[in-house]
């Protein structure tokens, strides 16, 4: 008897767990995450019948995206930060338990890609504390905000870069750096305690960087040289 009541009081949580989910807004919101990560894939090593398929969809042209190249992904960054925008206002953040997991990211993501970080992190690190999103989100997004002010960034997850020649060949390349940290000795402590599994060190190997240790003045250096 009371397996059935257990039973029957799991279906009523689920039922009523499944209700509070917002499927209209769950679709919007996929549907801008399709715009947010697909025109980036033009930038990845596909083939060109990939981008030309991708520019098809979003209605560009092969010519177009020649003549504009990141400036397409730019003005769609710029539509979507506009509706997820909109979004808030009516809702709040739209995270896991609105709209249920992997679209509670989408709003994330979107605010993450534009210039508008600053304005909307208290709300995600709110989202975070309410296990609205993964802290892991907050602490990427906190860097992020770090590196764009020009400051050590916390949790090492935020990379740049700059053009050197290439002693070998003397042709200019692009050479990509983890921003400097705040703490390095303190660093994959602190990844470990907000929810990384990488340390420092492997998570910059992922992004076929070698890990160094700098400074904001050896930073600042590199726009002198």
């Amino acid at each position: 008897m009371r397996y059935i009541i257990s039973v029957i009081l799991l279906l009523i949580i689920t039922n009523i767990s499944a209700q509070e989910i917002n499927y209209d807004l769950k679709i919007k919101l996929d549907s801008i995450e399709e715009k947010d990560q697909e025109l980036r894939k033009l930038f990845y090593p596909i083939s060109n019948e990939e981008k030309k398929s991708i520019l098809t969809k979003f209605g560009y042209t092969w010519e177009e995206f020649k003549e504009e190249g990141w400036e397409i992904v730019s003005k769609q960054d710029t539509i979507n930060i506009h509706e997820v925008s909109n979004i808030i206002k009516q809702n709040g953040y739209p995270g896991n338990s609105l709209v249920g997991k992997p679209t509670n990211t989408v709003a994330w993501s979107v605010i993450q890609h534009s210039n508008k970080i600053e304005e909307y992190f208290p709300l995600i690190k709110k989202a975070g504390l309410e296990k609205e999103i993964p802290m892991t989100l907050v602490a990427m997004m906190e860097d992020r905000m770090l590196m764009y002010k020009g400051l050590p960034q916390k949790y090492g997850t935020q990379a740049s870069g700059h053009e050197i020649k290439d002693p070998k060949t003397n042709e200019t390349v692009w050479e990509s750096f983890i921003w400097p940290i705040e703490s390095p000795s303190a660093v994959n402590e602190l990844r470990k305690e907000i929810g990384f599994k990488q340390s420092i060190e492997e998570s910059a190997k992922d992004m076929d960087i070698d890990y160094k240790v700098l400074t904001l003045d050896y930073i600042k250096s590199l726009s002198t040289n």
